[in-house]
């Protein structure tokens, strides 16, 4: 085998998550590696058949996972994603837990009666639960799988889903293992690690965005530090791409905003993150605060509301009583987004002067733009900020944004940052340490393809050894030696 190129098996949850790994596999593909794409849900947000839209020949889906009957393993796995939330780290975390609680079977109802657990009692848990998947023999349709598509590595993700996704995902892992294929788990989004099921397999490696997340591997995942590579996120990759200052004037006229008025863009959430109507409401009680606000600059900005993709039907028939305030675009093509979509936002984050949110990916992505970000907390939102972990990524020290504790503190933050020659430099900090650890002009996206073809040349290396054959790198030395 060529030791940067060959066949990759990627098992991703559904079609809609080439948002995140779309330029993974495109770039792949460029490079020379056949890809193979199977999905555990492909009729989910995408037809079975689906690739990326921009992938170039050697690209293609073989359609669905193997559905084995996992039900002897399904009680133990979900059980055990239901413990994680008993340690010390999730004391808080009282929505995560109700979440998971819901997941779990009627037969381990009686978990929900225990409140807490010390660490020691998780990690002792997790541990034995790994042993028995150890001596447990794996999925022969997942084993045949792999067997008929002969990667050199595998990719799975997101992995962390509970429930049946989860499961096939975790059961992919182990036949790699057993089968002697090298497999790498993606952590896909920013909140996987904190949010989701556990890693329930260690596997060759794990990719995670920053050192923040490789923490959380170790901490909460029980990951040994020497399987997680650090690679940035390449599914906010193109968000670095340069804007047209044409089209963001043009972007501007469409929407009606004048010369140099300021633009407030509020980022909506996931239905998770802010149920039902909840956002609407908050954002009522947010333009009606703003309406006596202390502050004419505020007053008088833009409101831009974009709608989260996944949670637009609260908005469908919403007319926020204002002519300087718009909620756009109103509905979605799906996920991942259309090319027009992406540049649609592209240009709302562009032509902000201010972003506002609850708890998004969206304020991550404001962050790359160099927009100052702010937050409110909201008992309508305690579920989403409070009781959640990696909203900590967002306003802890070390985070992007300011946040409130009401709207006029709120409103005041936005006045002082109207008012600041310097209001990115908090956002470009944050980038570089959350975003692209390994360098602003470096590309996750060209890191994560690195690490797939480490991982493979390594196992080739380790397998060559084990059967006393050369290995690449003895070869290739032997060449430049001139040497038979």
């Amino acid at each position: 085998m060529h030791p940067t190129t060959g066949r990759i098996l990627i098992a991703l949850s559904e079609p809609g998550y080439f948002r995140l790994y779309g330029s993974t596999i495109t770039e792949l593909a460029r490079r020379g590696w056949e890809v193979d794409l199977v999905f555990d849900n492909p009729d989910r947000r995408g037809p079975g058949s689906a690739t990326p839209a921009d992938a170039p020949p050697g690209v293609r889906s073989i359609g669905a996972l193997p559905d084995p009957d996992l039900s002897r393993s399904a009680s133990r796995r979900i059980g055990l994603d239901y413990l994680r939330y008993l340690e010390p780290d999730f004391a808080d975390a009282e929505y995560l837990r109700r979440r998971a609680a819901d997941r779990l079977p009627s037969s381990l109802s009686w978990l929900t009666r225990i409140k807490r657990l010390p660490r020691w009692v998780v990690s002792w848990a997790i541990a034995i639960a790994r042993g028995i998947d150890r001596i447990t023999p794996v999925a022969q349709a997942m084993a045949d799988l792999i067997r008929e598509v002969r990667p050199a590595v595998i990719l799975v993700s997101p992995m962390v889903i509970i429930g049946k996704s989860g499961l096939r995902q975790t059961e992919l892992v182990r036949a790699a293992r057993a089968v002697g294929v090298p497999v790498i788990v993606g952590v896909a989004s920013w909140d996987h690690l904190t949010s989701k099921g556990l890693i329930r397999i260690v596997p060759d490696a794990v990719t995670v965005w920053n050192e923040p997340q490789a923490l959380e591997a170790v901490r909460l995942h029980r990951i040994p530090r020497s399987r997680i590579i650090v690679t940035g996120a390449q599914s906010l990759d193109h968000w670095f791409e340069p804007t047209s200052p044409a089209e963001e004037r043009a972007f501007r006229q469409t929407l009606g905003i004048a010369e140099g008025q300021p633009v407030i863009l509020i980022v909506g959430s996931s239905a998770n993150i802010a149920p039902g109507d909840s956002e609407v409401a908050f954002v009522r009680r947010w333009l009606a605060a703003r309406q006596v606000s202390a502050s004419p600059a505020v007053r008088q900005a833009f409101v831009l509301f974009r709608p989260h993709p996944g949670n637009t039907a609260p908005w469908l028939e919403v007319d926020l009583g204002e002519p300087g305030a718009v909620i756009f675009p109103a509905a979605y093509s799906g996920m991942p987004l259309s090319t027009e979509e992406i540049r649609t936002f592209r240009y709302s984050l562009a032509t902000s002067t201010a972003v506002v949110g609850i708890n998004t990916t969206a304020m991550i992505e404001a962050a790359i733009f160099k927009k100052p970000v702010f937050t409110v907390r909201d008992a309508a939102f305690d579920h989403s900020q409070t009781q959640t972990l990696h909203f900590g990524h967002l306003a802890g020290e070390q985070g992007i944004t300011s946040t409130a504790q009401t709207l006029p503190e709120h409103f005041a933050q936005l006045d002082r940052a109207f008012a600041s020659e310097d209001s990115g430099a908090a956002a470009e900090r944050f980038v570089e340490r959350f975003v692209r650890p390994l360098g602003l002009g470096t590309s996750a996206t060209a890191q994560l393809c690195d690490v797939i073809a480490s991982v493979a040349n390594r196992s080739a290396t380790s397998s060559a050894a084990a059967m006393g054959a050369p290995t690449p790198e003895g070869r290739a030395s032997r060449t430049m030696g001139g040497q038979p």
